[in-house]
């Protein structure tokens, strides 16, 4: 084989038969340097790989004496000299003088990155050799080193700096220097506070005593989630101990109410009452004793908060609140003010916080708070409040990632990724779309989960950019199976499947219906049943829509239509009270001219109710619908009593609803049926109101403007005012000769469907 295809195999991990392969290769050509480094990498690979410690030991060392022959044939070859010094200093500690050399040659040739990783294995055997101040030096010199190769990229100039400064202290440690020790944790807490050492060295803090730091730890533990519920157990249990038996220390006072919140049962009990009794005890039991600290009086408010006492928790909060303002109180206090006011305060305290987790939590604390609200009046105000806490998290995390300002309190990219779902999401429900689809994909990059690109598929399908929706959604189909629940993997595929019709994509939406509805009969349907009431309804919700939906999937079949109303119909036969399924035949029956069977769906939709909850724009075309097929059928005094309540409909919506080519269909079949009741004025005039929407919009013409003058000649034929009527008729003519009913002049015209209720006019 040649040693092209060696390389793919160990590209391909195929490592047992790269090192076969690569044994026989060598023996016909020792002097080839690629060949051994090859070999020596797919031996460190499945030395890696290997459970047995005596095979993985061999395997290691047959590694390292590949890479030795590399450097035989090339002593500049840095790739095989940088894995050599790794094995020495991490498992093969024999071959300490060597690594030694190695690291020496590495950092001698000036490269910055290699400098870093030969200081830290020349470190690593520096301390093995109990050489404890050429260890020292050699981490202090690692920082230095950072500092420059990561000036301009903070987060990951503090990740190295706690590497070095828990390395330092490690030393300390274990040479009995405790307080150096210390000290050295201290310094790699503040450059990432959020590390995978907080536990063990709350515990060491406690037992120095050190109250402040021990408290400042805990209390990102708490926040972080990252440890289990056992060990913060046993730290709390511990804290309450030496508060008991007489530690005075304010922060750890703090840390430790923070901590009985997330731990409540297993500190206040089952009982609700005397679990709240006792937690207000703690919360006046620290206030006496640390009267200046804002969180015992926020601590003791929030135990009359949970249980509903909003008129006792209130001073307490504006107590709290007044000595210092913490975002979590902050929301309480809001909140609370509603509640015992009725109204919520026109403002909220200014208040500078510097832990953008603080200010994520109370974002989410207050959605969860409002959430149970019903009136949708309060939930509409809570909005901006929403947005308001999210940014301010948003701006810390923001700022420390990408404009290299801040500390490492903005440092977890997952907790900066959460806040950018939920700081989008508010965007959204502000109407934002683009700067929430933009803080999602921020968000998305910093930490990917599914969530976020179904929040970022909102926002693009509501700035219509529908293929960019699809995209995200099959990009959660394609890589978040794992963790994907159910009723969203139902739920992505209706929605898919409504923006690939709207994209007329009509194989890849019929592809999709045919999958998901296979799906649903061959396990959906069983699985679902062992989910919550909830989540099931919502399965069985969008399972209906998805059958509704092929009502617009439209294929090259000579029955097409037929068939997209046949399968209506046999859902209808299931689900007789599916209100979608008659909105959706509505279209269906209208285009395939089955004016009544449209009439009957619009009756049974109206039938079912819930006509008020709909948005504006349905209700239009519920009653829209069934005015033209009713002009089809020639009942013109209901196509105008339907077409009327259009307009009172219209009326109540917002700008979007009443748009000038909306209102333009309207108007024209209000004159077409006029005239087919024969009340003339009322058909010019509507008629009128039509060219009027043509001038102010500044249309071009078109066939509709020739089909409403027509109209209007129409009417004043019948009024016998034959000289407007012939006037009229030559202006289309001029206009549009192509216009058929005016070049004929005399044939009558009948029927609708000359206009397009939503016709985008240019």
């Amino acid at each position: 084989m040649h040693l092209d295809e060696l390389e793919r195999l160990y590209n391909e991990q195929a490592y047992t038969e790269a090192i076969t392969q690569l044994e026989i290769y060598l023996q016909d050509h020792p002097g080839a340097a690629r060949g051994w480094q090859l070999l020596g990498l797919s031996q460190l690979e499945n030395a890696k790989a290997t459970d047995n410690r005596d095979l993985a030991t061999a395997m290691y060392h047959s590694a390292y004496e590949a890479f030795s022959q590399v450097l035989l044939i090339d002593p500049a070859h840095v790739q095989a000299r940088v894995h050599r010094a790794y094995m020495g200093a991490n498992v093969l500690p024999e071959k300490g003088d060597e690594t030694i050399s190695d690291c020496d040659l590495l950092i001698a040739g000036g490269d910055e990155e290699l400098t870093t990783k030969a200081l830290l294995y020349r470190f690593q055997v520096w301390v093995l050799k109990n050489e404890t101040d050429k260890a020292l030096a050699d981490m202090h010199r690692n920082l230095q080193v950072y500092e420059s190769l990561y000036a301009d990229d903070l987060p990951q100039l503090n990740v190295a700096r706690f590497q070095c400064y828990t390395r330092i202290g490690d030393v300390y440690y274990h040479t009995e220097n405790r307080p150096a020790a210390l000290e050295y944790y201290k310094l790699a807490f503040d450059c990432t506070v959020f590390n995978n050492r907080l536990l063990s060295t709350t515990w060491f803090a406690l037992d120095m005593a050190d109250y402040d730091f021990a408290a400042a730890m805990l209390q990102v533990m708490i926040s972080a989630g990252e440890n289990t519920k056992e060990d913060i157990l046993r730290l709390l249990r511990h804290v309450q101990q030496l508060l008991t038996d007489g530690v005075r220390n304010a922060a750890l006072a703090s840390a430790f109410c923070k901590g009985t919140t997330e731990c409540w049962q297993e500190f206040y009990g089952d009982d609700d009452d005397e679990g709240t009794l006792e937690q207000i005890s703690t919360g006046k039991r620290f206030i006496a004793q640390y009267p200046e600290e804002a969180y015992f009086y926020h601590y003791t408010a929030t135990a009359f908060f949970n249980i509903g006492s909003y008129q006792e928790a209130l001073p307490w909060y504006e107590k709290s609140l007044a000595i210092h303002a913490y975002p979590f109180s902050m929301v309480r206090w809001y909140f609370t003010t509603y509640k015992v006011t009725g109204q919520f305060p026109e403002s909220w305290p200014e208040l500078s916080h510097p832990i953008p987790y603080d200010w994520y939590a109370a974002g989410v604390i207050f959605s969860e708070i409002i959430q149970l609200e019903k009136d949708p009046a309060v939930k509409q105000a809570s909005v901006a409040l929403k947005r308001f806490l999210y940014k301010k998290a948003f701006d810390i995390y923001h700022a420390y990632w990408y404009d290299n300002t801040g500390d490492s309190y903005a440092g977890h990219p997952h907790h900066f990724a959460m806040c950018c779902n939920n700081y989008g999401i508010a965007l959204y429900e502000g109407g934002f779309f683009a700067e929430a689809a933009n803080v999602h994909t921020i968000g998305y990059n910093m930490s990917p989960f599914w969530e976020q690109l179904e929040s970022r598929a909102d926002a693009y399908h509501s700035m219509g950019k529908l293929a960019e929706a699809v995209a995200d959604r099959q990009m959660i189909l394609a890589n978040f199976m794992e963790v994907l629940p159910l009723m969203y993997y139902v739920s992505i595929h209706e929605r898919m499947i409504d923006d690939l019709c709207t994209l007329e994509k009509h194989a890849e939406a019929l592809r999709l219906y045919e999958t998901i509805l296979e799906e649903y009969d061959s396990f959906i349907a069983r699985d679902m049943q062992e989910l919550e009431e909830y989540d099931r309804d919502t399965i069985t919700y969008n399972i209906d829509r998805i059958k509704t939906g092929r009502a617009f999937i439209r294929t090259d079949s000579a029955n097409d239509l037929s068939e997209r109303i046949l399968a209506l119909e046999n859902h209808l036969v299931e689900k007789p009270d599916d209100s979608d399924a008659y909105f959706n035949l509505m279209y269906l029956y209208f285009d395939n001219g089955q004016y009544d069977h449209c009439i009957g769906a619009i009756n049974n939709r109206i039938s079912i109710g819930g006509i008020t909850k709909l948005p504006v724009i349905s209700q239009m075309k519920i009653y829209y619908f069934r005015g033209k097929a009713n002009l089809k059928l020639a009942r013109y005094k209901a196509a105008i009593a339907d077409l009327l309540y259009t307009l009172q409909i219209m009326s109540s919506g917002d700008a979007a609803d009443n748009a000038p080519n909306y209102r333009f269909g309207v108007y024209a079949f209000l004159a077409e049926a006029y005239l087919g009741e024969k009340e003339y004025e009322e058909c010019l005039a509507y008629a009128a109101q039509c060219l009027n929407i043509y001038a102010s919009n500044n249309w071009a013409w078109d066939t509709e403007a020739s089909s409403i003058r027509y109209i209007m000649a129409l009417a004043y034929e019948a009024k016998e005012d034959i000289a407007t009527c012939k006037k009229i008729i030559d202006q289309i003519v001029a206009n549009d000769p192509e216009f058929r009913p005016a070049a004929e002049k005399k044939n009558q015209l009948r029927g609708g469907g000359l206009f397009s209720f939503f016709r985008k006019k240019k």
